[in-house]
């Protein structure tokens, strides 16, 4: 099972609606999202398509980041208040027993995953808090730091999920510029083997979060795909735009992206609604007879997004 962290904004909830309506996202897919907007508008669209489609992915009531961040009610009542709620409840651990107990009890929840990131003390304390019955998925962030841990949650007949941190950022998008094709992550490959229930990463998002940003000098599409000449890993390829000088022409530094990313996905067969709507920006005509359409940086994520999450797919459909 994958379980993809997301930040619940608006591109990465349009990725996973449009994935969702489209059928296409294997139900070996459960994405966690952490939501960083005080306003529900998004997410309640979200919910719409994941009803119709029966689709349940995880919702942290308690986000580390954001408008709302915090042990508060608010995404706790914002649940409990959906007509036919098909958000499952996630936890942020960071030393909060009495809060996550106490919420766990008051709105009767079954069926939660816990999260164990970095910020946490006190292990003794989770591991009890690991043994309540309605915990029933437990993710942990690089487990190979905590041995001790991990064999404990190991021994629990839980769902246990590994989470790493995968993506590397660079400084600048520019940066991407030089670095060549590489391995991304295998975790889908040995996770069931090490004894792990599921495996989870940021997708091809970095797992800082970043709320906005300025118009960048270069524009980066992370592309994944599996390798089949290095044992089905996944590797990245960062498709950079070339006139990186200035942050002028953000349209055209796109196209130098995109039309980069086309070409490897035709050199390869690469096909999937990812590469089909990229492909359409770059062949729209206009009526005046010029081709291309810039869709915006957002677009450029969720496409990005789209495209890591068929490939997991893709892959956990065939074993």
């Amino acid at each position: 099972m994958y379980y993809p962290y997301l930040r619940a904004r608006q591109f990465e909830l349009i990725s996973l609606r449009e994935l969702v309506n489209e059928e296409i996202l294997s139900d070996k897919i459960i994405p966690v999202l952490e939501p960083v907007k005080e306003s529900f508008n998004n997410l309640n669209l979200a919910h719409r398509v994941f009803q119709d489609k029966n689709f349940s992915p995880y919702l942290i009531v308690n986000p580390f980041q954001g408008e709302i961040p915090g042990d508060t009610n608010v995404f706790l009542d914002y649940l409990s208040n959906l007509d036919n709620c098909h958000f499952l409840h996630a936890f942020h651990y960071s030393d909060n027993t009495d809060y996550i107990l106490g919420s766990i009890e008051e709105y009767k929840l079954n069926n939660c995953l816990l999260i164990c990131l970095e910020n946490f003390s006190d292990e003794e304390s989770f591991k009890e808090l690991c043994q309540n019955p309605s915990i029933t998925h437990i993710m942990l962030q690089d487990p190979s730091k905590y041995r001790g841990l991990d064999r404990y949650i190991k021994g629990l007949n839980k769902s246990y999920i590994r989470l790493d941190d995968v993506f590397e950022r660079q400084q600048r998008n520019a940066d991407f510029l030089n670095i060549p094709a590489h391995k991304f992550t295998e975790e889908h490959l040995y996770y069931v083997e090490e004894n792990y229930q599921g495996f989870s990463d940021f997708t091809v998002l970095t797992s800082e979060y970043i709320d906005g940003g300025s118009t960048p000098r270069a524009v980066v599409i992370h592309f994944t795909y599996l390798n089949p000449h290095e044992d089905n890993q996944i590797w990245v390829r960062h498709f950079t735009s070339e006139t990186n000088d200035t942050i002028a022409n953000v349209q055209g530094k796109f196209y130098e992206a995109a039309q980069k990313m086309i070409v490897f996905c035709d050199e390869n067969n690469i096909e999937n609604s990812a590469v089909n709507e990229m492909r359409g920006y770059l062949t729209f005509v206009h009526e005046d007879g010029a081709i291309g359409r810039y869709p915006g940086l957002g677009t450029v994520k969720k496409i990005s997004i789209k495209n890591h999450l068929i490939v997991v797919s893709n892959y956990l459909n065939q074993i």
